[in-house]
This record gives structure tokens, C-alpha cells and sequence, in this order.
């Protein structure tokens, strides 16, 4: 009926949304850590694990839940958690040519700015040019991992052996956590970037 048609066109826009959306970041050449084949993919697969887990609460919290549909999350957030730490590696093995001199066109020496063309942090700084302590990335990364991965699928683990009304509440637990991490995720996403404008700042 018309509920199915709305759905289903409903499920099209959704998945056009987060491709346009992973296309905006892989399309930005100037940020080397977006500008991957990681990108969008990593955008789809984190929307349908997300997605899954979120409808498996829903499902369970009607006692509608399913084997079939907990597998599904489990395998799909284990594939999530490898593609975040293979895109994590490929960035860290980035070796960006792009300098100062390279940038000018200037080849002898190196090249530096005197100083800032303003006193205060700009907008392009402030979104593209944020440095995180090496320290705090890492330990975000294991945060990251932790809620947005570990502690979801050991808890969907566990509800394959649980009764209602307990299965639901971990399933409910489970969703939470898991977009408390994916919130980290997102933020070290924008953290870790840098833009190649940022070495106009000496950055």
C-alpha cells in the first residue's frame, strides 16, 4: 500500500542523503585525511550499523526482536569497527607533500610567514585548522572504540540469551552507547583533518 511506497522512498532519500553527504568530505582535495576511498564508503556503512542497532531497540522494545536482525547488528558493527581502524591507519601512513614552498612556488630555503595577517583566530583556524595533542587523540580513538564498537556488540551479544523485557533494555543500552561513541567518531573525524590552507597560519 501507500505505507509501503512512503517507506520505501523514504529508505531511497535516506540513502542518497548520506552519499551526497560522504561526497561533500571525499570531495575536498585540500584535506588529504577525507579526500580518500574511505570516506564514503565509511559514511554508508556507519549509517546502516547505526540504523541497525537503532532498529533492533525499537524492535525488541515491542518484543518484535529477532535472531536474524541481532546477527545483522553484530556483524555490521564488527565491520564498522574494522573499517574505522583500517581508515584510521591509512591516515596516519599519509604522507603529505603539500609545504609552504610548494605552495608559493618557492624552492630554496623554507619558507615561512613573518606574521599573522590578523590577531585573532578565524573562522578557517577554527574549523580547519585544529591541533590535537597526539596523547588525546589516541586515548579518543580507544574511547571511540570502546563505546561505538566493543561495548555494543558485547551487549548485543548477551541479548541473543536474554528474555523480554531484558533483552530490550539492553538493546536500548546498546543503541545508546553505541551514539554516544559514533559522537566521538565524529568529532575526532573533524579534529584529525587538516586542511592544506592551515600552512598560510604556519600550521
Amino acid at each position: 500500500g501507500w505505507v509501503g511506497i512512503a517507506g520505501f522512498l523514504a529508505a531511497i532519500g535516506a540513502v542518497v542523503t548520506v552519499c551526497t553527504t560522504g561526497m561533500i568530505y571525499a570531495s575536498l582535495k585540500p584535506i588529504a585525511q577525507w579526500h580518500s576511498h574511505f570516506t564514503l564508503p565509511g559514511y554508508l556503512i556507519f549509517s546502516t550499523m547505526t540504523g541497525s542497532v537503532l532498529l533492533n531497540a525499537l524492535l525488541q522494545g515491542f518484543a518484535l526482536g529477532s535472531k536474524v536482525q541481532l546477527a545483522a547488528c553484530l556483524l555490521l558493527t564488527l565491520f564498522g569497527w574494522s573499517w574505522k581502524v583500517a581508515t584510521w591507519r591509512y591516515n596516519d601512513r599519509l604522507e603529505i607533500s603539500t609545504t609552504a614552498n610548494t605552495a608559493t612556488g618557492l624552492a630554496g630555503g623554507t619558507v615561512r610567514s613573518l606574521e599573522w595577517p590578523h590577531t585573532e583566530e578565524n573562522y578557517l583556524l577554527k574549523e580547519m585548522g585544529f591541533r590535537i595533542a597526539r596523547k588525546h587523540g589516541a586515548r579518543l580513538r580507544q574511547i571511540t572504540q570502546l563505546l561505538a564498537f566493543a561495548l555494543p556488540l558485547g551487549l548485543l551479544a548477551i541479548v541473543f540469551a536474554l528474555p523480554w523485557p531484558l533483552a530490550a533494555l539492553l538493546s536500548v543500552l546498546a543503541a545508546a552507547i553505541q551514539f554516544a561513541g559514533m559522537l566521538v567518531e565524529r568529532w575526532l573525524f573533524f579534529a584529525e583533518a587538516k586542511h592544506t590552507v592551515t600552512l598560510y597560519y604556519g600550521r
